[in-house]
């Protein structure tokens, strides 16, 4: 088998207490000081505190030693220094400084379906519980040479291509479109993390309830992106960077791992087919590009 899906995310953030706060509202479960779970993948976001934000670590699940081992050696090939062990590796994207950690871990069990009314009772389409994402679905990092980072992922890793989209591209384990994406950057920094939830519904009772007394952190949504075909609404968190609320049944509906892969003589797809208007003509700029003295660290290239 092949590596299977983005376990967690280890990131620096300036103010861990703010954003901590921000991800306890977005519905991941603080199970120790910066360490957030989701419903179905557990413990899948650590933070800590620093000066300056800083990716630090993607780690990918894969299934057996056999696929470490594979991994490991097609990365040692692209003559990326690898630190190994009997169950993981650990590898440094060289554009980015990004470690990318490669662990067996097991597979999540099957998301539940969108759930629908059964009766008249308008009461039941009014939601009260919180949301709270199941899984964490993609992570998007910005990088200086994304064509010299994708070999990494894609030759290293063993990712598919699905699109590129804005000029980076979209890369897949299996039936979810993108599961990392690299997007050109004058620096490295993380662009978003993007949290699923069951129900376009909940994308957009999510994304209001975030917004409610906070209406700095809207950044883009309710909308539908035209590659994925994911509902999404983007919101601005403490560290500068964006997070994302998304739904796809396309996901759900997608056959095997080679259902995305680009159709010959495809065009540019829109980054939307339908959403709100944004506030900014720009919408999704992270913050370290707005001002660069922020993004200054160990990973810049």
């Amino acid at each position: 088998m092949v590596a299977h899906r983005v376990v967690s995310l280890t990131r620096k953030v300036p103010d861990l207490d703010k954003t901590c706060r921000f991800y306890r509202q977005l519905g991941l479960e603080e199970t120790s000081r910066g360490t957030f779970a989701t419903v179905l993948g557990g413990e899948q976001l650590f933070l800590s505190e620093a000066e300056r934000p800083e990716v630090v670590e993607i780690h990918v699940g894969a299934d057996d030693a056999r696929d470490i081992a594979d991994i490991s050696g097609r990365l040692e090939s692209l003559g990326v220094a690898v630190e190994r062990s009997a169950a993981s590796l650990a590898a440094v994207e060289p554009v980015s400084g990004v470690r990318v950690r490669v662990s067996v871990a097991e597979r999540l069990p099957k998301e539940p379906p969108p759930s629908a009314p059964t009766s008249a009772d308008r009461t039941d389409l009014v939601r009260r519980e919180p949301v709270r994402p199941l899984r964490l679905g993609h992570v998007v990092v910005g990088c200086t040479d994304v064509e010299r980072a994708k070999d990494f992922f894609i030759e290293g890793i063993g990712m598919r291509l699905s699109d590129y989209v804005i000029g980076g591209p979209f890369m897949r384990f299996e039936t979810d479109h993108h599961n990392i994406v690299l997007l050109p950057a004058p620096m490295t920094l993380l662009h978003h993390t993007a949290w699923k939830v069951g129900s376009v519904d909940e994308v957009g009772y999510g994304g209001t309830q975030m917004i409610e007394g906070h209406p700095e952190r809207h950044a883009w949504g309710l909308g539908r992106h035209g590659a994925s075909a994911n509902y999404f609404w983007y919101l601005k968190d403490p560290a500068g960077a964006f997070a994302e609320y998304y739904y796809s049944e396309m996901d759900d509906l997608a056959d095997g791992p080679y259902f995305w892969d680009p159709a010959p003589g495809t065009g540019d797809l829109p980054v939307a087919v339908w959403a709100s208007p944004a506030l900014e003509e720009q919408p999704l700029v992270p913050e370290a590009m707005r001002a660069p003295i922020l993004a200054t660290g160990p990973g810049d290239r």
